[in-house]
């Protein structure tokens, strides 16, 4: 499943090169879109075990398009790294001192973009589906011997790799909305902000246990 997701990004990915080639004809073109927004990792069990709800950092790069249309789409992906711990047969955000694995996320956005636009500026509401790549390596300083809640610390590392994959923990419903001001003709900056619920993880372990909700900059070219 993890090698689908992966190819399925890289097409997509792929796809301002033909974007490209449309443009030539029907004069629609791609921009270039950046996001830097830190944001908080909701995490609904008891801190007395694991870490509070941790602050993240993502950064997101993708494309806009068309760029100049009422509606539009913009595939991005944002990267952040965390720490986990694995308890009670669940994967939870962990202090530095506490943690099993550090993990490489990847959030792949999909939505629909709705454009209103002003005169020196546009609003944008985005709306659509995310998956969720999580990927758990043994941290720094950690030995597979170590003690862990299934008896070794390299057991731990597979169970929370299982936890993130095995079940459609990995499936988010994202909205969000941005303000972006013209700063030249080819640049534009403004806020953003974006919500990412955990469908699957709503349905599967009735919580919000991994909700996003993050507040930056968005920049597109």
């Amino acid at each position: 499943m993890k090698r689908h997701f992966l190819i399925f990004a890289t097409i997509l990915f792929l796809m301002p090169l033909f974007c490209q080639e449309e443009t030539e004809q029907t004069h629609y073109t791609a921009d270039f879109v950046m996001q830097f927004e830190p944001g908080i990792y909701i995490n609904t069990e008891s801190v007395l075990v694991s870490a509070p709800s941790p602050i993240v950092y993502p950064i997101s790069v993708g494309f806009i398009w068309p760029d100049s249309t009422v509606l539009s789409v913009q595939p991005t992906i944002s990267f952040f790294m965390m720490q986990h711990l694995y308890y009670d047969d669940r994967a939870l955000p962990a202090e530095i001192e506490n943690r099993t694995t550090t993990t490489l996320s990847f959030l792949l956005n999909i939505p629909a973009v709705y454009s209103i636009f002003l005169e020196k500026s546009r609003f944008q509401i985005t709306a659509g589906l995310g998956i969720f790549m999580r990927f758990g390596i043994r941290s720094p300083g950690v030995k597979d011997s170590d003690s862990g809640w299934s008896g070794s610390a390299g057991e731990d590392v597979s169970l929370i790799n299982d936890y993130f994959w095995k079940k459609p923990r990995w499936l988010y419903l994202t909205a969000g909305g941005s303000w972006l001001y013209d700063l030249t003709p080819q640049l534009r900056a403004g806020p953003v902000i974006n919500i990412s619920i955990p469908v699957g993880g709503l349905i599967v372990d009735k919580d919000a246990q991994g909700m996003l909700i993050s507040l930056g900059i968005k920049i597109c070219r």
